[in-house]
């Protein structure tokens, strides 16, 4: 067919190619001018629909965007893409339900994305939660959901053991077969040679804490499935808070026992449940009533070593205002109290400094003159590198931390002029204490680090990645005072992207599956857990971009694998350290910006599939659970924190 009707098919084919080619080319405006002029001839070509749709929320006509992709679907339903895109704009207009319904769509439609799935259930959370996706944590309205649909309940049946307390006048109060924790209290004699009672729990409940129905229940049933070689003898549990409404808000899903997270943000006061017969074995007195006091009371019972457990259920509310904080002589009371106990615990802790509602900003000293090593594996990326050194020697150079600190950058065959002159520049500015290092082997990031560090005569060893930059002092400093402490492994550092949202804050082994960033992508100042991220805490290892870790400890565990040339050699390292009784953490005051992966494609690496074949053949049963740094209630594989049951 060569005729007119042939012809007009050509051109109408050849323009919308043209619009396609503009569109591909940046040239939005152009594109949308030929895409119309095609629709004008061509109404019920559903691709170009859909394109046009594209090209009109770019500039934001959400309105007449949505028109033409719900046009795209009508003319082309077997598609996907036009249904993923139309879900977009159907959450700009908050319909949720339809935006749903589209997803689902595009999931059927697209069977091989199957991150489309996780795109349905965000919007089928979003249609539950009024618009809450959990980009900022777990908000108000996504938590009445949860509440109302998804917590678990407490039970109602009779308690087995014996529960005490001491009432206002020091007297024992006690419950026992009761099902409900309200009940009439009874009293009971006290044993002739102690002031406790001769079996059961003591509770510690915060006068400004309310226990919730069932809650000892709840205890009873946890214990009965805990194995029966393991005798916990103190008890917490999760909480929230209750506002004068009686709505609850706020919740705080813990981890298991990590010391430093426990010093930062003490955990015990609102209610702890000891084993009277651990009470009375110990000698310990009996629990002031005043709150400063019994905080030291709680601090001098934990110094005997309990074996502690975590009952992963939300027992108790707290009676507070969710921002205001506590009395502040009582808080300065609480961290003169923590100073004396980590002091007695021999920690050369220097400072404690209440900070937010409730916890603590804990310094410990950092020895003048120890020698620093900041390791810098690169190839070339001078754009990269350069402002990584200035902003290191900037903030940790002499002058400004009383260190001595080194710079060696570990150079994988460098080619370009830019790289070359750079290395000159700063072996001129700081003479011996920068050093260049040479390898032109294929990339091994761990293999690279072992040679600088196998050549270093440092006391610390800090591995930094050359897309890290240092905005203000002090962050080394801090490093170095927690890379030091006996009991410590390595000390990771607070990583944030350069718009200022969360990159590294520590590392959950056994998310995904492997390992992953808890919080990763929340804002800077998020409430999740508590805005435990804001705090000294534990975590089962911390990433690679900025470690900080004695050189002895390095040499005793035999450095960073090279089995493992890219990912999770860091992670490898830490659960080593781990295993010999080492413990890590994340130094929040070490705030550093991370540009992640700019100077290799994580998402395409070749090495992946065997690195992770190796963890797991390696670490199985560590990457089988977030023991004891992720908080059991939450899902382990969404680093936003939200309940395990929200993840379903």
């Amino acid at each position: 067919m060569t005729g007119p009707d042939h012809s007009a098919v050509v051109q109408l084919q050849a323009l919308y190619r043209q619009a396609e080619s503009v569109y591909a080319a940046g040239d939005a405006p152009r594109a949308e001018s030929l895409l119309r002029q095609f629709l004008d001839l061509q109404p019920h070509h559903g691709a170009a629909h859909h394109l046009l749709g594209k090209v009109l929320a770019e500039r934001e006509a959400w309105g007449e965007a949505l028109d033409h992709q719900r046009r795209s679907c009508r003319l082309h339903p077997e598609l996907g893409w036009n249904w993923f895109a139309t879900g977009e704009l159907l959450l700009r207009q908050q319909a949720w339900a339809e935006a749903v319904l589209s997803f689902e769509r595009a999931a059927a439609a697209l069977p091989t994305e199957a991150w489309i799935r996780l795109r349905v259930q965000k919007a089928r959370l979003q249609q539950h939660c009024g618009g809450e996706d959990l980009t900022m944590g777990l908000g108000p309205a996504a938590y009445q959901y949860w509440l109302y649909h998804h917590e678990p309940r407490l039970p109602a049946t009779a308690l087995n053991d014996s529960w005490w307390w001491l009432d206002q006048a020091g007297r024992w109060q006690g419950l026992h077969g009761s099902a409900h924790h309200d009940a009439l209290p009874v009293e009971t004699s006290n044993d002739a040679s102690s002031p406790w009672p001769c079996q059961g729990w003591m509770l510690l409940l915060d006068p400004q804490s309310r226990l919730r129905a069932g809650a000892l229940q709840a205890v009873e049933a946890w214990l009965a499935d805990q194995p029966s070689i393991w005798t916990p003898h103190l008890l917490y549990s999760d909480e929230d808070r209750l506002a004068p409404d009686g709505q609850r808000l706020d919740p705080w899903f813990k981890p298991q026992w990590c010391p430093d997270s426990f010093f930062s943000t003490p955990w015990l006061e609102r209610l702890s449940l000891w084993r009277v017969t651990w009470l009375r074995d110990q000698g310990l007195p009996l629990p002031p009533s005043e709150s400063g006091a019994r905080f030291r009371w709680i601090l001098d019972a934990l110094s005997r070593d309990p074996v502690i457990g975590h009952v992963p259920r939300i027992l108790v509310h707290q009676l507070a205002d969710p921002v205001a904080p506590a009395s502040p002589a009582l808080h300065s009371d609480r961290a003169a109290a923590l100073h004396d106990h980590l002091r007695r615990q021999g920690e050369a802790i220097v400072e404690v400094t209440p900070t937010g509602p409730e916890g603590f900003r804990l310094i410990w000293a950092a020895p003048r003159s120890t020698r620093c090593e900041l390791i810098i594996p690169t190839r070339d990326r001078a754009d990269l590198l350069s402002p990584c050194l200035e902003s290191l020697w900037r903030t940790a150079g002499p002058g400004v931390a009383d260190l001595d600190v080194r710079i060696v950058v570990v150079d994988n065959g460098s080619q370009e002029a830019e790289t070359a002159t750079l290395f000159e520049r700063w072996r001129t500015r700081l003479a011996d204490r920068f050093t260049v290092l040479t390898d032109s082997a294929p990339f091994n990031w761990s293999r690279l680090n072992n040679r600088a560090a196998k050549l270093s005569q440092a006391e610390l060893l800090v591995f930094l990645n050359n897309d890290v930059e240092a905005p203000s002092p002090g962050w080394l400093e801090a490093m170095v005072a927690q890379a030091l402490r006996p009991a410590i492994g390595c000390a990771g550092a607070l990583l944030t992207y350069p718009d200022g949202s969360l990159q590294h804050v520590g590392v959950v082994v056994g998310m995904h599956g492997a390992a992953d960033h808890a919080y990763r992508g929340l804002p800077l100042e998020h409430r999740v857990h508590r805005a435990r991220s804001s705090y000294l805490s534990n975590w089962g290892a911390v990433t690679g971009a900025c470690m900080a870790v004695r050189r002895n400890l390095f040499e005793r565990i035999g450095g960073f694998d090279e089995a493992l040339p890219v990912e999770f050699n860091d992670i490898d390292f830490c659960l080593r350290l781990g295993s010999v009784g080492y413990r890590h953490l994340v130094v929040p005051e070490a705030r550093l910006i991370h540009r992640e992966s700019q100077s290799r494609d994580a998402f395409s690496s070749p090495t992946l599939k065997a690195a992770i074949e190796i963890m797991r053949r390696r670490w199985k049963t560590r990457l089988e659970n977030g023991y004891p740094w992720w908080p059991p209630a939450c899902a382990r594989d969404c680093g936003d924190g939200r309940p395990k049951e929200l993840n379903q």
